[in-house]
């Protein structure tokens, strides 16, 4: 590091937002908080990017008012007062900033932003700035934000950026090896896994503006109920060795984990540009049995892990899924599970704060009447985790009120209505199959293929109308004339389309062919009558027969 060098976070525009004007910018760190209600939300180089620094922002916040709070505070009072006040808690925020401000400093001599001064590997190599880039992966260019426009460095500003990221979600594989690390063999440091939050099905909700988004997801209280924060739970910049500081340690709260140091790093400059990086492995992780610490992602109970260690409950982050929509996947948000009774799937810790926040139990410090947007965002790795090969980023609206104990009703509405229309589609893929069939068609590659793109199609029409009614889903809602309604629009969208098969099906679908179908593996003589037959069957089994009747007559 260079004491003629300096580039510090407080200062220093370097988070990518676009403002309620719909300006996008960079602002320093002291400026986003003191701008957050004029913000509409962060908007960096990836989603993945906006979360790692979301929790960079949380951890702020947190060890801001920590010391304003005693413990008799009441969690939902503290988080009421932060919501009605017109800003964030910036005097509280302007004296914890200034206390730590070396520590923001990507260059500083001896505690550098999120890296380790003087790390070095024994021949002093420097690697390639794309270490860190995560849309430039080892060996393949699978994103291109940056190709073509010089990859060889990147302003202060975008290393800043990458260097959280890379914290965060780091793909896993050998890393270098550095001097002083017992863990290197040979030279090298041997894979222990992905930065932590790429572990995780990243969840959080966006409100209005900035300062919105930062309070939803903030949790006043500790990883125990009964506590507020603990003056131990540290982020990154407060560490120092004797703290804890090491590979094989546990988190002490959020703070610490939503800065978790999953690399060593160490940005090497030249002139005003990042032009390299020392990178290798930091503190380890296991992400079994985390839900304590870790809120912002759903669970699901592992039995496989349970019969290996022999443990009565392991449950592992629940990641997102790149080819289905966050509103298949709607048991993820909101199911109630206990982890005491061994439940399969445990709902994110974010979801039941805001659940208690719009509950009588928290006062309704949140009202109901809000609309939120729950965000879905993440990576999904491939090869052992060592490359990224998707990235997954998906929102769904919808009204607090959805996430009370009243709201359960419609909650198991739409976890019924998504799964029946899921149904319904994956049958309208079975009739394209048919079809194919029906019209000579006999190559496996050929008939999955037809089934495939119908039920692209299908779920790419539906998209839209599914995330608008579950929007409209609200305190005032019925849950009889809400089933009605949806089911009309997916039957009539999903009947559409199978009108459109059977019309593009061609003549000697009527004639037909003879293939072996159905679970028996008989001989049958398919047409498009009989794919048409057992479509019809098949769909009033998911849907209600009497919708048949009310599409014909036009009802939508």
């Amino acid at each position: 590091m260079n004491e003629n060098v300096s580039f510090n976070l407080i200062d220093e525009p370097w988070i990518l937002v676009r403002d309620t004007e719909g300006e996008m910018r960079e602002v320093s760190l002291m400026e986003l908080f003191e701008q957050a209600p004029r913000i509409r939300r962060l908007a960096n180089d990836l989603p993945t990017q906006d979360f790692a620094i979301l929790r960079v922002l949380l951890a702020i916040l947190q060890r801001s008012i920590s010391p304003t709070l005693d413990d008799d505070d009441d969690p939902a009072e503290v988080w009421g007062r932060l919501w009605a006040a017109p800003e964030l808690p910036i005097a509280a925020i302007r004296e914890y900033l200034d206390k730590w401000h070396g520590r923001f400093d990507l260059f500083d001599e001896e505690k550098p932003f999120m890296q380790v001064a003087g790390l070095r590997t024994e021949r002093n190599e420097i690697s390639s700035i794309t270490k860190i880039i995560a849309d430039i992966p080892d060996g393949d260019a699978l994103f291109s934000l940056r190709v073509g426009k010089g990859a060889e460095s990147l302003t202060y500003s975008e290393a800043a950026r990458w260097l959280v990221h890379v914290q965060a979600f780091d793909t896993s594989g050998i890393k270098s090896g550095t001097v002083g690390d017992p863990r290197v063999k040979g030279g090298k440091s041997y894979p222990i896994g992905t930065g932590w939050s790429g572990n995780l099905g990243g969840l959080y909700f966006e409100g209005a503006t900035l300062s919105e988004t930062i309070l939803l997801n903030f949790i006043v209280r500790g990883t125990e109920d009964d506590e507020l924060f603990s003056e131990g739970d540290l982020p990154s910049w407060e560490r120092t060795a004797e703290d804890g500081n090491s590979s094989g340690r546990c988190p002490t709260g959020r703070a610490d984990l939503y800065t978790w140091q999953s690399r060593r790093a160490r940005l090497a400059f030249e002139d005003d540009k990042v032009v390299g990086v020392v990178l290798t492995n930091g503190d380890k992780l296991d992400s079994k049995n985390m839900q304590q610490y870790e809120p912002m992602t759903a669970w699901r109970r592992s039995q496989a892990q349970e019969k290996k260690l022999k443990a009565p409950l392991v449950y592992l982050p629940r990641t997102h899924q790149s080819d289905r929509a966050l509103w298949r996947g709607l048991d993820s948000l909101f199911d109630r599970g206990s982890w005491q009774e061994g439940s399969s799937a445990l709902r994110a810790d974010l979801n039941n704060w805001l659940s208690y926040l719009v509950g009588n139990d928290g006062g309704c410090r949140l009202d109901r009447k809000n609309l939120l947007k729950i965000h879905a965002v993440g990576l999904e790795y491939g090869t052992q985790n060592s490359v990224v090969t998707n990235l997954v980023s998906d929102g769904l609206e919808l009204s607090a009120f959805m996430l009370s104990e009243e709201g359960e009703s419609l909650v198991n509405l739409a976890k019924e209505c998504a799964a029946s229309t899921s149904d319904a589609i994956f049958v309208l893929g079975d009739l394209a199959a048919n079809l194919c069939i029906a019209s000579g068609g006999s190559g496996a590659d050929e008939i999955n293929g037809a089934r495939q793109r119908s039920r692209t199609q299908a779920f790419f029409e539906i998209d839209s109308p599914f995330r608008l009614w579950f929007a409209g889903l609200g305190e005032r809602s019925d849950v009889e004339i809400e089933r009605d309604r949806w089911r009309r629009l997916a039957y009539s969208i999903i009947r559409r389309n199978a009108a459109e098969l059977l019309n593009d099906a061609g003549p000697s679908s009527a004639v037909g062919s003879l293939a072996r179908v159905g679970p028996s593996g008989k001989n049958t003589w398919m047409t498009a009558s009989r794919a048409e037959a057992i479509f019809n069957a098949a769909l009033r089994k998911i849907l209600p027969a009497e919708e048949d009747d009310k599409a014909k007559k036009g009802v939508c």
